[in-house]
């Protein structure tokens, strides 16, 4: 009897521990996401990215967090905000974001989820494409976002007169005041403004010139990538389906 019952305990024992692994399994682990601060199209919901039926983000990230069994928590901070925290480790990644030679030094970017455009965005019949591809708009005052890849684009190729400022909706107002001659920004900004201008009925139209095209994604924080680089961008290729493409610039 003494044997029965040791034996009855040993695989209560085995069991609770089996069922103790398992759960501990099937639990996912918390992560700590940034994105940058009024980026058109992603919106959060307390620490949830809204759905939205024109990019994408909510289902990429839901993609994501299914194939690294993990639940992001978001927060919307400025860019130069979350790269610091990142870079110490404080958050784990950001969203969406383009690549640049300079991020690159000290963070590491996971595998292309897409390909995105960068767009001059000025007032048509104001200036022409080939004054843009010839190089002479480097002489013309210019508005970006501070900390973006759009800034560091211009910075590296010799625009003299940069305009910098630190929300994505104070560039549309600059180039209206003609306190610029045009801005430049990513696709879904492009879209935006041209769609709002339209909408105003103005005197005149904006007009788009796409002049880079860079990889996007994620940024990961030093200690995240050293335990997960390889999983997260098997995970990236496999969530790529989810990415919108269209593009509504005309």
């Amino acid at each position: 009897m003494a044997y029965i019952f040791t034996k009855l305990i040993h695989v209560t024992l085995f069991s609770s521990l089996l069922l103790a692994a398992e759960a501990n399994i099937a639990s996912p682990q918390t992560l700590h996401g940034g994105i940058v601060q009024s980026f058109p199209g992603i919106t959060l919901v307390g620490d949830r990215v809204q759905l939205e039926a024109v990019y994408g983000h909510a289902q990429i990230i839901s993609c994501m967090e299914s194939e690294l069994n993990v639940q992001i928590k978001w927060q919307s901070l400025p860019t130069d905000r979350l790269l610091k925290l990142t870079r110490e480790n404080e958050l784990d990644l950001i969203y969406p974001m383009g690549y640049t030679s300079e991020r690159d030094r000290y963070l590491q970017a996971s595998t292309w989820l897409t390909k995105d455009d960068d767009y001059f965005v000025f007032k048509a019949g104001e200036l022409q494409a080939d004054y843009l591809e010839n190089g002479q708009a480097k002489n013309r005052a210019i508005g970006v976002k501070r900390g973006s890849p759009q800034l560091h684009y211009l910075q590296s190729n010799g625009y003299q007169h940069i305009h910098q400022v630190y929300d994505y909706q104070q560039l549309l107002p600059l180039l209206k005041m003609d306190r610029v001659d045009m801005l430049a920004v990513p696709q879904p900004l492009a879209e935006q403004f041209q769609s709002d201008m339209l909408a105003e009925a103005t005197e005149y139209n904006l007009q788009l010139y796409n002049y880079y095209t860079r990889d996007a994604g994620f940024y990961l924080s030093p200690e995240f990538a050293d335990a997960n680089l390889s999983r997260f961008n098997n995970a990236v290729i496999q969530c790529r389906q989810h990415a919108k493409t269209a593009s509504t610039i005309k």
